[in-house]
C-alpha cells in the first residue's frame, strides 16, 4: 500500500495524524454555516494541508441553481476568472469517484498542473486539488481529499435532512387538524399545537404518560380497541368518525379519524402510528342548521300548499274550467293558460247568465205582485231565460271544442275558412261593438300546412285583443290580411286602429305576464308565439303606421287537399 509506505517516516505519519484531525474537526464547524461557508472552509482547509497549487470546490445542492464554487490557493482565495476556468476544466467522468490522476492547464499560468479529484456524491458535487510540483498527488493527498469529500456530503446530506425535518415539523404545528403520533402499543409521542387546543392540552403540558385511549370519549373508547386500532395495524390504515373528549372540560368533540401505520423505509417493519383528525363540530353544526332549513322549508311549502288547496277548494265552476283548459294547453305541449282561458269563458258567459238571472228575477217580481202566475207575460219570461241558456250552452259547446284533445296533429288547411271561423269565435260578446271587421285573402295563399285549433287559438287572441283596443276608438277598422311570401311561406296579419303598444312595453311584449291591459294576465302573446314557433314560423309586433297596432306571423305553406 503506497500510502503506508509514505507514512513510515514519523514526522510523516505525525503530520498526517494531525491533518485527519483537521479535517475530522470541521463538521462541527460546518453545522451553522450556509454551503457556500462550508465550500470556503473545506478548500482553505486543504490547501493548506496538501501540497497543490490550489483547491477548488463545486457544489450542486438546488435544482434549479447553478453549482456553489470556492477556489483558494497559497495566497488565500481565487479570483473569480481563476475559478471560473476550472470549472470549464472538470470533466463528467470526474463525478464518479476518485479518478486517476489528470493533466490540465495550470489556471495559474505557470505550465501545466497534474489534478486529483473527488467526487463528493451529491449530484455534480466534487473537489479538485491541483499542482505544478513533482510527485503531486501523493497517495496520502488523496487519502485527504476523499476524506474531505466524504465530510462534505455528510455535512450537506445532514443540512438537507435538518430542513426536510423543519419542514415537516412547520407544516405539522401550523396544520389546523389534530396530528399526532404514538408508538405501536398507542403510547403518545407527540401531538400538534392544533391538536393540542382541540382537546384541551397546554403546549407545555407533558403528554409521555398519556395513551391513545385517553384522548376518546368514553362511548368509544371500546370500538377503538378492538376496531379501529388493530384495523390500522393490519391493514395499514383505518378511517371513520370517533368522538373525543375535551381533557378540561370534558366536551365530546366528533372528529373525522384517519388512522394510519409508519412502516422503518428501511424494510424493518412498522416504527408508529399516527393520525391526522379533523374537527367537525362546524361540519355538524351546518348540517343541522341544514336540516332545521329544510324541516322549516317543508313546513312553508305544507302550510302554502294548504292555502292554495283552500283556495282551489273556494273555485267553482269557472276555476275547474280553467284547470281543464290548462290540461288541454299542457297536451299541446304549450305554455299553461288555463286562467286566461277561464277568464275568457266567464267573459262570453256573463252576458247570457246575467240575462237568465234578469228574468227569472223579473218572474219573481211578477209573481210577487200578481199572487197568481200569468200566463201569457211568464212564457215569454221563460223563454227568454231558454233562450239565453241555449245560448250560454252554445258557447261552451264552442270552447270545449277549440281546446279538444283529439285534434292535435297537423294537416292542410283552407286559410279562408280557418280564419273566418277564428273571427266568428272571437266576435263573441262583442256583437253590440260598431267596428269594421274587414277579412283581406290572397288568392295565391289558400292552403296552410298547421293544427287547425292552435292556429285559430292565436287567430282568436289577436283579434279579441283588437277589439277590445278599438272598444272606444270611433270609425273603428280591424284588418285581417294574408299574403304569401314565397313558395313555402304564408304570412298572416292582424291590424288595428286602436291606441297600439306604448315602446316601455315593445320589448317585453311576448314576455309571461306582460300586458297591456290593467286586467291582463299577460300569457296571451306569449302563447300565440310558443304554438307559432312550434309550426315552424315567427310571430312578430309592430306599429301599424295607420296608427294602432300591427300583429305578422308566418306559417308553412300546403298544396290543397282532395
Amino acid at each position: 500500500m503506497p500510502w503506508v509506505e509514505e507514512l513510515s517516516d514519523p514526522g510523516e505519519l505525525r503530520r498526517c495524524i494531525r491533518d485527519l484531525v483537521a479535517l475530522s474537526t470541521l463538521p462541527a464547524l460546518w453545522e451553522r454555516y450556509s454551503a457556500k461557508e462550508i465550500a470556503d472552509s473545506v478548500a482553505l482547509a486543504l490547501q493548506s494541508i496538501l501540497s497543490a497549487d490550489f483547491v477548488h470546490v463545486s457544489l450542486s445542492v438546488g435544482q434549479d441553481e447553478g453549482p456553489i464554487t470556492a477556489t483558494h490557493g497559497a495566497h488565500g482565495q481565487m479570483p473569480r476568472d481563476v475559478t471560473g476556468a476550472i470549472q470549464l476544466e472538470i470533466k463528467p467522468e470526474w463525478f464518479h469517484g476518485a479518478g486517476r490522476p489528470q493533466v490540465m492547464s495550470n489556471p495559474l499560468g505557470r505550465g501545466s498542473a497534474h489534478i486529483a479529484t473527488a467526487a463528493i456524491g451529491l449530484g455534480r458535487s466534487i473537489l479538485v486539488a491541483g499542482s505544478s510540483g513533482p510527485g503531486f498527488p501523493r497517495e496520502t493527498d488523496r487519502l485527504m481529499l476523499s476524506i474531505a469529500a466524504s465530510n462534505v456530503a455528510i455535512a450537506l446530506q445532514r443540512r438537507q435532512v435538518e430542513a426536510d425535518e423543519r419542514r415537516f415539523v412547520a407544516l405539522v404545528e401550523r396544520s389546523p387538524d389534530f396530528v399526532a403520533f404514538s408508538d405501536l402499543n398507542g403510547g403518545v409521542q407527540f401531538v400538534n399545537l392544533a391538536g393540542r387546543e382541540l382537546v384541551g392540552i397546554e403546549p407545555a403540558d407533558d403528554i409521555s404518560n398519556l395513551h391513545v385511549v385517553d384522548f376518546v370519549s368514553s362511548s368509544d373508547q371500546e370500538r377503538l380497541s378492538n376496531q379501529c386500532w388493530p384495523a390500522a395495524l393490519t391493514d395499514r390504515r383505518w378511517m371513520g368518525e370517533l368522538n373525543l373528549c375535551h381533557f378540561k372540560t370534558g366536551e365530546i368533540i366528533p372528529f373525522l379519524v384517519d388512522i394510519f401505520r409508519i412502516d422503518d423505509p428501511r424494510g424493518h417493519g412498522p416504527m408508529n402510528v399516527a393520525t391526522v383528525s379533523r374537527d367537525l363540530r362546524r361540519q355538524k353544526q351546518a348540517e343541522r342548521e341544514l336540516r332545521r332549513l329544510n324541516q322549516s322549508l317543508e313546513r312553508s311549502v305544507e302550510l302554502r300548499t294548504a292555502e292554495l288547496m283552500a283556495e282551489i277548494t273556494e273555485r267553482k265552476r269557472a276555476d275547474e274550467r280553467s284547470r281543464e283548459l290548462q290540461s288541454a294547453l299542457s297536451h299541446a305541449g304549450r305554455l299553461s293558460v288555463a286562467g286566461e282561458m277561464a277568464a275568457a269563458l266567464a267573459h262570453e258567459l256573463n252576458q247570457p247568465l246575467t240575462a237568465v238571472a234578469n228574468s227569472a228575477n223579473a218572474a219573481l217580481r211578477l209573481l210577487a205582485r200578481s199572487g197568481s202566475m200569468r200566463t201569457e207575460s211568464m212564457r215569454e219570461i221563460m223563454d227568454d231565460v231558454a233562450g239565453q241558456a241555449l245560448r250560454a250552452g252554445q258557447i261552451v259547446r264552442r270552447l270545449r271544442d277549440f281546446v279538444t284533445r283529439g285534434k292535435s296533429e297537423k294537416k292542410s288547411e283552407d286559410i279562408e275558412t280557418l280564419i273566418r271561423e277564428a273571427n266568428a269565435f272571437a266576435r263573441t260578446g262583442f256583437e253590440s261593438l260598431e267596428v269594421s271587421v274587414n277579412l283581406l285573402f290572397d288568392p295565391s295563399a289558400s292552403h296552410i300546412y298547421v293544427n287547425r285549433i292552435q292556429i285559430q287559438q292565436v287567430l282568436v287572441n289577436l283579434i279579441r285583443n283588437s277589439l277590445e283596443e278599438v272598444a272606444k276608438v270611433p270609425q273603428a277598422t280591424i284588418d285581417v290580411a294574408t299574403r304569401r311570401i314565397d313558395n313555402k311561406e304564408i304570412e298572416i296579419s292582424v291590424a288595428d286602429n286602436g291606441r297600439g303598444v306604448v315602446p316601455p312595453v315593445v320589448d317585453k311584449l311576448f314576455q309571461p305576464f306582460v300586458s297591456t291591459r290593467h286586467d291582463g294576465m299577460g300569457l296571451g302573446l306569449a302563447i300565440c308565439r310558443s304554438i307559432v314557433e312550434s309550426h315552424s314560423g315567427k310571430l312578430w309586433y309592430e306599429p301599424n303606421p295607420g296608427g294602432g297596432a300591427l300583429f305578422r306571423f308566418t306559417l308553412s305553406s300546403a298544396e290543397p287537399t282532395e
